[in-house]
């Protein structure tokens, strides 16, 4: 079947600027780039629209919906053709009865409900997708969250080297079955519990493979810079590439240190370390409600402990007292402030802060909260702030979502701009409430606001951003790129047109002016609409030469 794109402004994802011409798929593949010459069995004439490689979400976790959504509407809508999922050092493989334990906690956390079920190995993920059949490619990290709670479940303490060697085989075994590199999130349990030398030992089984460290960084906001330091350390000491996750400063007094953090990285690059980052184009970030209030060392065993603890007095007087020193930790306010303003004060004037910045999106029963600030929430129910979130939480059964709004629109765009810097959705479609509208918009965001109406990027390069810089990092060859022999992943869209329709109050749409995508050389997304095609593959990516 040969698929000619006529009259089309060609993007390839390298950066090189646009140019007229034609692209042809022939089954999986694009047999020609810019010209054309043996006849086609279908002509689409794309006059007006730009037609670009597909989308490859760096940063992505899909990976825990798409067995029970393989048709990935919400990022096919957008064109994204490749997901990279098991970030955050958290997925559904690889697993062990300690992994399902710690899923039965976290995932009634994030979805409202039990979700799907875990999977052994890379492999056994790898079969359930392909055979069900899914509409995006994936690329999967291994999850240093799932590799330590196998070995270790949710003890907060360092690994013995035993551990240490158990932990390194699982590693071993995810790249040996085609994994991209590891991921850790280090704000969320069990990987915050895991020292700066002992992820360096987890992480040193991916550099024979050519894979890279991804990592939620253990501080975005008063300690980003140290956190940054720390990525980097890591990754020089074990000798393989960093991606620098979501990079932001969070918190309105971190506000500009991206200067530092860019520096950071560039000073890194010069050294020779293969270093990168990824943005989504918001000023908010979004995470469960539970992470942001509760003490690590609450997550440790099951849910029900968990709720226990949030009921039991006082372990609930505990962790509230932690949970406000936490905040004026993560608040450092001028010396002067400090000695003026009596704590107890200063400590309520910095909770009232933050309640009218976090944003409850979902819940599991009481829907009439989602949309409403935590302060609003409080008001509502007639309580102290923190009485009322640990309510919540025991109510909801710890299945509350928030959007925290505390990032700078400067710093989002100087890290966009930074010619290291890629572009991710970090989102995954939630069943309820209001998610994040980066789920459903991050790509025609970017090109609609930061190209067209504010040009901080061009064309070419958001396209390159979103394209062959990701496929490079990756390691793949045949992706990212328009070229011929490449696998035929391809977006066509009016730039002119092109309209994030993705809102906070009303997240759940795709955009206008996206008219096709095509996934392997499958039509899946035709003017306007999911064809149901399910071409899609899990990927593998096989030792370095």
């Amino acid at each position: 079947m040969r698929i000619r794109i006529e009259n089309a402004r060609i993007v390839d994802g390298t950066g090189a600027p646009a140019y007229d011409g034609a692209v042809t798929i022939e089954d999986e593949h694009l047999a020609e780039v810019g010209e054309a010459s043996a006849p086609p069995d279908e002509v689409l004439d794309a006059r007006g629209r730009i037609v670009a490689p597909g989308f490859i979400d760096v940063h992505s976790h899909s990976g825990f919906t798409l067995p029970g959504q393989p048709e990935a509407e919400a990022k096919i809508a957008q064109g994204v053709t490749t997901e990279v999922v098991c970030n955050c050092g958290l997925g559904l493989l690889p697993s062990n009865e300690r992994v399902e334990r710690f899923y039965s906690l976290i995932q009634p956390i994030v979805f409202g409900e039990p979700g799907g079920r875990c999977y052994a190995t890379l492999d056994a993920y790898r079969a359930a997708l392909e055979g069900r059949g899914v509409s995006v490619n994936v690329a999967c990290l291994v999850p240093h969250g799932n590799v330590r709670a196998a070995v270790m479940g949710l003890e907060e303490r360092a690994a013995t080297a035993t551990e240490i060697g158990h932990m390194q085989a699982l590693v071993t075994e995810g790249m040996e079955h085609g994994a991209f590199g590891l991921s850790t999130g280090l704000v969320y349990p069990p990987g915050a519990f895991a020292q700066r030398d002992e992820i360096t030992e987890i992480v040193r089984p991916i550099r024979p493979f050519g894979g890279f460290y991804a990592t939620h960084m253990r501080d975005e906001g008063t300690r980003v810079v140290e956190s940054v330091e720390e990525a980097l350390a890591i990754g020089r000491a074990a000798g393989v590439g960093v991606q620098i996750s979501h990079h932001k400063a969070a918190g309105r007094l971190n506000w500009g240190k991206t200067k530092k953090t860019l520096a950071l990285l560039d000073a890194a690059r010069a050294e020779g370390l293969d270093v990168h980052s990824d943005v989504y184009p918001y000023t908010a970030g979004s995470t469960v409600l539970s992470a942001m209030v509760v003490p690590l060392w609450a997550f440790q065993g099951s849910q029900a402990q968990l709720l226990e603890r949030l009921k039991d007095p006082p372990t609930r007087a505990r962790i509230i007292r932690e949970s406000k020193e936490r905040l004026v930790r993560l608040a450092p306010l001028p010396t002067v402030v400090e000695r003026l303003v009596p704590k107890p004060l200063l400590v309520r004037a910095l909770l009232r802060a933050m309640s009218k910045l976090v944003v409850i999106s979902s819940t599991k029963r009481q829907h009439h909260y989602e949309g409403k600030t935590l302060d609003e929430m409080a008001r509502m129910r007639g309580q102290d702030l923190f009485e009322a979130i640990l309510d919540l939480l025991v109510e909801e059964e710890t299945a509350v979502a928030a959007i925290a709004h505390v990032m700078g629109e400067r710093d989002v765009q100087r890290v966009m701009a930074h010619p290291q810097t890629m572009i991710g959705t970090d989102g995954f479609p939630q069943r309820e409430g209001k998610p994040h509208p980066r789920t459903y918009g991050t790509y025609p965001r970017v090109l609609e606001r930061y190209v067209r109406e504010l040009g901080v990027l061009t064309l070419e390069q958001a396209v390159h951003k979103s394209t062959g810089m990701v496929a490079a990092k990756l390691g793949l060859t045949d992706r990212g790129v328009l070229r011929p022999g490449a696998r035929a992943d391809v977006v066509v869209f009016d730039f002119a047109g092109l309209r994030d329709r993705a809102t906070y109050e009303d997240p759940r749409h795709g955009p206008e002016g996206l008219d096709h995508v095509f996934v392997n050389g499958a039509w899946t997304w035709r003017d306007g609409a999911h064809t149901g095609a399910r071409a899609g593959r899990v990927l593998a990516k096989r030792a370095a030469a």
